[in-house]
């Protein structure tokens, strides 16, 4: 099997602590199939599938000329993908922010001079806390409360999915965010 990649920001261990606490108090341990761990929370930026090593090394560097310095982000409410009565995923959403949408673009941006970019959907920024529907049961999600978490994005990160693994999720490098000019 091939290994996959993809980039993205980490969620500070403090906030995800938070929102698995807060997720505890639904059934979606009963509802979905994948619940991540909290080293595994993130909010995606791009997922890369497949790259060859060589190829992902020349990505890397380029990633390294993004120019954007830290900013703050803030959790919203709960959320979903999919259907109200079977969502296929269930995630934290996060508070509309200029500098992670910029942010998100530029590494599209050079993502594309390796590798072809579909642009399918809008960028919608959340952090996944449980996928793939594989229940019968009532989603129960009323007792999730979670209070705003604000946290700073200082860097962004290349991982490697390894999916027989916990944590799946696997740092080939971090990025920080600077001003490059």
């Amino acid at each position: 099997m091939s290994t996959h990649y993809f980039i993205a920001i980490k969620i500070p261990a403090h906030v995800a602590s938070a929102i698995l606490e807060a997720r505890a108090k639904t059934n979606l341990h009963e509802t979905h199939k994948t619940l991540p761990v909290a080293e595994d929370l993130h909010i995606t930026l791009h997922y890369l599938g497949h790259m060859e090593q060589h190829v992902l090394d020349q990505m890397i560097q380029s990633l390294q000329a993004i120019d954007s310095v830290p900013f703050e982000l803030c959790t919203k409410a709960l959320a979903h993908f999919g259907s109200d009565s079977t969502p296929r995923v269930v995630y934290v959403a996060l508070e509309e922010s200029h500098s992670l949408s910029s942010l998100q673009r530029q590494v599209v941006q050079v993502v594309s001079d390796f590798q072809e970019v579909v642009h399918s959907k809008e960028f919608t920024a959340h952090i996944t806390i449980a996928k793939k529907w594989a229940s019968n049961a009532v989603l129960l999600t009323d007792e999730f409360s979670l209070a705003t978490q604000a946290f700073h994005a200082e860097s962004f990160t290349i991982y490697k999915i390894n999916p027989n693994s916990t944590p799946r999720y696997e740092e080939v490098r971090s990025i920080p965010l600077r001003r490059v000019k």
